[in-house]
């Protein structure tokens, strides 16, 4: 197969998982690129027909084990057949369960031929001692390694047929949260800036009154939290802050990265 460009489709509310798509799309070294970046709500309402000669990247991060539940909307718009693709999720050094061989799954629904994939450890959006500073160096080093076997194996083949990944993961899946849960504003240091609103992913911010967030909605991304000037948005829930206490202490060994290719 001969490499004209990689594209790359990301879901990053914090950033993280666009480092290691980017470093992925790196190591392919096509001489095209194209970003996709999947994240703003708005995004998800334009697209794109990938061609021959095209390579994807598909990256997104994982809540509770699972995907974010926007999958529909991800790959909107999005037209490939036969195309093939790198699959890439982060999650905060505890478990990414099912959320590979989902996304797995999904690419393959959605006319993506996948040939090399891998889970990686990046910083918990939630509890903030677990993985910090991951993605670091190293990491990214794996990611663009991972994208220069997938380059190479392409490289070689003249097909594509009859290609199956395999991955870790179970089907069924593992039930993702389900629960009405968001972040909390505190009034009192809320500015009505609508940053967070405007930022949203899946605009779970009511932008008639910027301290109220839809829990149906909310994916628990924390883009709000992070990205607050203010520092108005916070995890208010007892029970959740003492898990995550509880997560930071039992979670700490960092973990590795896991690769995988055809």
């Amino acid at each position: 197969m001969n490499i004209k460009r990689v594209v790359t489709l990301t879901f990053s509310p914090n950033g993280t998982t666009a480092r290691v798509a980017d470093a992925i799309a790196q190591g392919v070294g096509a001489p095209e690129r194209l970003d996709l970046d999947r994240t703003a709500f708005d995004s998800r309402w334009t697209g794109e027909a990938l061609q021959a000669g095209d390579v994807a990247v598909i990256a997104l991060p994982v809540y509770y084990g699972r995907l974010p539940k926007l999958m529909v909307e991800f790959f909107r718009y999005i037209k490939a057949e036969g195309i093939p693709a790198v699959l890439a999720v982060t999650y905060g050094n505890r478990e990414y369960e099912d959320a590979l061989l989902e996304l797995k799954n999904e690419s393959l629904e959605h006319g993506f031929i996948p040939v090399a994939a891998g889970a990686f450890v990046a910083h918990h959006c939630m509890a903030g001692k677990l993985a910090e500073g991951r993605p670091n160096g190293d990491d990214l080093a794996q990611a663009r390694e991972l994208g220069e076997k997938a380059a190479a194996l392409l490289a070689g083949l003249d097909r594509l047929d009859g290609l199956d990944l395999s991955v870790k993961g179970n089907f069924p899946y593992v039930p993702g949260s389900d629960l009405p849960v968001g972040p909390a504003t505190d009034r009192s240091k809320c500015t009505n800036c609508g940053l967070c609103q405007r930022n949203c992913p899946v605009q779970a911010i009511n932008p008639l009154d910027f301290a109220e967030v839809d829990g149906w909605r909310c994916l628990f991304c924390t883009r709000c939290i992070h990205s607050c000037p203010a520092g108005a948005k916070f995890i208010s829930m007892p029970a959740m802050r003492e898990k995550l206490v509880i997560l930071e202490n039992m979670m700490a060994a960092p973990k590795a990265n896991e690769l995988f290719l055809i």
